[in-house]
């Protein structure tokens, strides 16, 4: 959180879904909720104050796994998730908690797909 005068903002906190984990050079996963990786990205004026890649530990969970992810998302403190393909229940799960959904296309490096988010 930053803080300005008496209000605190929190920073704006992005999700990406990674086919693997090389730093910014990470490939957007064309898969939302079975991606092997996730990208949990602090993103302020167009500059990455952190980066963290997490294994996702749901990527071989059952059906409805999209739901436990964008709960597991929340629980981060996830405002945006920038994706190719999110399926429906995931995508019911992330408007209720308030998580704006941005469309990035798979295949590109995780700096590329940050672009997207404004």
């Amino acid at each position: 959180m930053v803080f300005y005068g008496y209000k605190v903002r929190e920073m704006p906190r992005i999700a990406v879904p990674l086919d693997n984990n090389n730093g910014l050079e990470s490939i957007v996963a064309f898969r939302f909720a079975r991606a092997a990786f996730f990208a949990i990205v602090d993103y302020e004026n167009q500059q990455i104050i952190s980066l963290n890649i997490y294994n996702n530990q749901y990527a071989m969970g059952g059906r409805g796994v999209g739901i436990t992810v964008a709960q597991w998302l929340a629980s981060m403190g996830v405002h945006a998730v920038l994706a190719p393909e999110i399926g429906p229940n995931a995508l019911r799960a992330l408007q209720s908690f308030g998580i704006r959904i941005i469309r990035v296309n798979p295949g590109i490096p995780l700096k590329q797909a940050l672009e997207y988010y404004r």
